[in-house]
């Protein structure tokens, strides 16, 4: 076997290595998510009553931080695989911004707790969680802008259209995080942090992100055979 394609080979596998890493890491995260959730201890002879929802109220908290943590996990474990799906081989930058996203994927679970302790008049948690979020969206921003844009030499030939649309997704998710974390921090400064003055800011995240999606539907590419390969 040549030299060069000795090495060609050699890459492949660390790039692999590379990927599976961050599989890991992504399971890991959606693993701790749940773990810590406990069924709630029940008194023996316990009668169903009006006081069921009572008992139950903390862990459906913690199962709706999960599942709303499960979302944003998944979605990010699906922009990296797009991304991933086009690179041929890496460098230290790619290892670097990698290792970033990953940093603040891990930290999920931690920032998950604390939606357990919002209250109508204290919304200061969700605001940390948001900026965990928004972390996630700039990084993975950073890790596209360098793949697609910075390095292009790095991707497989071709494809252009959809790299496209994969790198105009990214800044989309961070454009729309960006905005709505500011106004959910500002208005929260402002107001101590109370559900009541915080409404409208909470809920402008879909409403941005729903806009911000639909300007950039036309650049969606049909379904490419790269990405829909027969297993």
């Amino acid at each position: 076997m040549s030299e060069p394609v000795s090495n060609s080979l050699h890459k492949e596998f660390e790039l692999e290595r590379m990927i599976l890493f961050s599989d890991a890491v992504f399971a890991i995260a959606i693993t701790l998510l749940i773990i810590e959730i406990k069924f709630p201890d029940l008194p023996e002879n316990y009668k169903i009553s009006l006081d069921l929802f009572k008992m139950f109220k903390h862990t459906l908290i913690e199962f709706t931080a999960f599942i709303l943590s499960f979302f944003f996990i998944g979605m990010s474990w699906a922009r990296h695989l797009k991304m991933f799906r086009y690179l041929r081989t890496y460098d230290n930058g790619v290892i670097f911004r990698n290792l970033l996203s990953l940093m603040f994927i891990v930290a999920f679970p931690f920032f998950a707790t604390g939606l357990t302790h919002i209250k109508p008049y204290f919304m200061f948690p969700l605001v940390i969680y948001l900026g965990n979020i928004l972390l996630i969206a700039v990084s993975n921003f950073l890790l596209a802008h360098y793949i697609f844009k910075h390095k292009p030499s790095l991707n497989i030939p071709g494809h252009e259209p959809e790299k496209k649309y994969i790198y105009l997704q990214s800044a989309v998710f961070a454009i729309a995080i960006g905005i709505s974390f500011s106004a959910i921090l500002i208005t929260g400064l402002l107001t101590g942090f109370d559900y009541e003055n915080m409404t409208f800011s909470i809920y402008l995240l879909p409403l941005i992100l729903f806009f911000l999606r639909r300007r950039i539907k036309k650049y969606k590419p049909p379904p490419h055979p790269l990405s829909a390969q027969p297993i």
